[in-house]
């Protein structure tokens, strides 16, 4: 590995970490429970077993299942185009198989009623477990503690048989996963994980800041679409003259850093009023949200640093740490600033976008009350303004 270019990476720890974001943008699309994608995961799995899949599409199972909807909260029904962009957002994820379109494919129904219209076999291996697994956990909470739940999922499966579901992978549920224990480990998170971790291959690479770029800034275009922090950022990281380690983990860095907006009800992140206190302060969390997630990735210790910085001030009036000047570093304070200065020049749902050098006008008010770093917004507004 070299340190200088590479960073070491495993897929499902960065989905495993990241994926009760996305479980709640699709709880209040379609009122699904905690944990939903770790238990599409942990079934599919128990069922990748009984059906003997090597470990490399073990692995890929789960992260398939972790993120399996990671388009919806640009797309919000489950219809052809979010099929395709469920499959455009993860081309640059490491799967390890040789397994397409799994997540393209992955509500289609035995019977040819699907998006699609496949039917059977023409209907990818991977897809067809994790369409039983979402199916089985969206309509009944598999983790819900009732013998009557659990008595209805089996019926439920029996009569959709060739309906919805493969007649061999239903077979497996209802002959061999479907026990007591099934339903009493699904019932635990902790279980859930100590299952995963002690079935899956360790798989942990070393990929190219690059690659880590583009897995990443996945995130920041499920909040912002079209989002002009990341190319914002990497002008000012090359007019520094950032080395290639330093600048593309800053990179990372802002890619990741709203992902903690993921975990707000949409009714605040979308309200055109003006918010109420309580409202306000579960937007100012966001950053809280940021190191939590980010810390539970492997190589992401900086990355979560400098994500949790992103709304503090030089007067420690900023949230949600009140960090002082002097714990901010040169890179705390750039990725603050130039978050300021590409949030104010987007168009938002609560008004237009800012000019150019209005944006850099209002950052150099907030210099004046030490709020952001005059040098900072200087070079900004000679980089990103006047070149």
């Amino acid at each position: 590995m070299d340190k200088k270019k590479q960073l070491i990476f495993n897929l499902n720890n960065f989905l495993l970490s990241t994926s009760h974001t996305l479980d709640f943008i699709e709880s209040q699309y379609n009122n699904t429970k905690k944990n939903h994608s770790k238990k599409i995961a942990f079934l599919s799995l128990k069922i990748a077993q009984k059906l003997n899949l090597n470990p490399e599409e073990m692995f890929d199972l789960c992260a398939y299942s972790l993120c399996h909807d990671i388009a919806l909260n640009e797309v919000e029904i489950k219809d052809e185009n979010f099929a395709n962009l469920s499959e455009e957002k993860i081309k640059d994820f490491p799967f390890l198989s040789n397994h397409k379109n799994v997540l393209k494919y992955q509500n289609e129904k035995i019977d040819g009623s699907g998006i699609f219209g496949l039917k059977k076999d023409e209907i990818p291996l991977l897809s067809k477990i994790i369409n039983f697994s979402h199916i089985l956990d969206e309509k009944f909470d598999l983790s819900k503690k009732d013998v009557q739940n659990r008595k209805d999922i089996n019926s439920f499966v029996k009569n959709n048989i060739n309906i919805l579901f493969d007649e061999n992978i239903a077979n497996i549920f209802l002959e061999e996963v479907s026990k007591i224990e099934f339903f009493l480990d699904i019932e635990s998170e902790n279980d859930i994980l100590q299952f995963i971790f002690n079935n899956l291959h360790d798989f942990t690479t070393a990929l190219d800041f690059e690659n880590v770029l583009n897995i990443t800034k996945i995130f920041l275009n499920i909040i912002e679409q079209d989002s002009a922090l990341i190319s914002n950022c990497k002008k000012m990281c090359e007019f520094y003259e950032f080395e290639h380690k330093d600048k593309y983990t800053f990179l990372i860095s802002a890619s990741m850093s709203k992902i903690g907006k993921l975990l707000i009800p949409l009714t605040i992140l979308q309200k055109e009023n003006k918010l109420t206190e309580n409202e306000y302060e579960e937007i100012k969390a966001y950053p809280y949200h940021n190191k939590k997630i980010l810390s539970n990735i492997l190589g992401f210790n900086d990355i979560a640093l400098w994500s949790s910085k992103i709304q503090e001030s030089l007067d420690e009036s900023g949230y949600p740490y009140n960090i002082s000047a002097k714990d901010m570093s040169l890179k705390d304070r750039l990725l603050g600033s130039v978050n300021i200065y590409t949030a104010l020049t987007q168009i938002k749902s609560y008004r237009i976008a800012y000019s150019k050098s209005e944006a850099i006008d209002i950052l150099k008010d907030m210099a004046k009350n030490r709020k952001v770093d005059i040098s900072i917004v200087n070079d900004i507004n000679s980089v990103l303004v006047e070149d």
